[in-house]
């Protein structure tokens, strides 16, 4: 356990409200650069492509998608899966949004997300346009999640 501390991979404080949001630059699961800074965004974990929990989710993320759009609001999901396995995902359900592949979980424990055997907790994160976390929502309900977000950011920004 103490190795597991020095090397970061736990969280001796969760992330909260007002925290600087870590690494806000990475790359999508079709490699293209992923830049967080100055706008909101949306970065909701979740264990595994193509379970149905994970499925649920992805879909009412995409169906929402125009409405994140229309406020200017990024958003990824973000797993261990490989980047071809999220691709496949995001083309097999024809979904729109992006994904970020986490294949060394540096994501996920920058955020303090917890993974067992590569599979993360489904917690999502808004972050704010100046690079803090605005909201955390942890061990979501996939079905609900994406409409518990885009109420929130709702109310926040009108």
């Amino acid at each position: 356990m103490r190795n597991l501390l020095l090397l970061g991979f736990l969280r001796t404080q969760p992330l909260a409200p007002g925290d600087k949001a870590p690494i806000l630059q990475a790359r999508d699961s079709y490699g293209r650069p992923v830049d967080l800074r100055g706008s909101w965004a949306v970065l909701w974990f979740y264990p595994k492509a193509r379970s149905p929990g994970c499925t649920a989710q992805a879909k009412r993320y995409s169906e929402l998608y125009g409405e994140f759009q229309r406020l200017g609001v990024q958003v990824f999901g973000v797993s261990h899966d490989p980047a071809s396995e999220q691709c496949a995902f995001l083309e097999r359900l024809a979904l729109q949004g992006g994904m970020i592949p986490d294949r060394d979980g540096r994501l996920a424990r920058a955020y303090g997300v917890r993974s067992l055997f590569g599979l993360y907790s489904r917690d999502t994160f808004l972050i704010h346009p100046e690079g803090r976390i605005e909201r955390v929502w942890r061990g979501v309900n996939p079905f609900k999640d994406a409409d518990t977000v885009l109420a929130y950011l709702k109310e926040r920004l009108r």
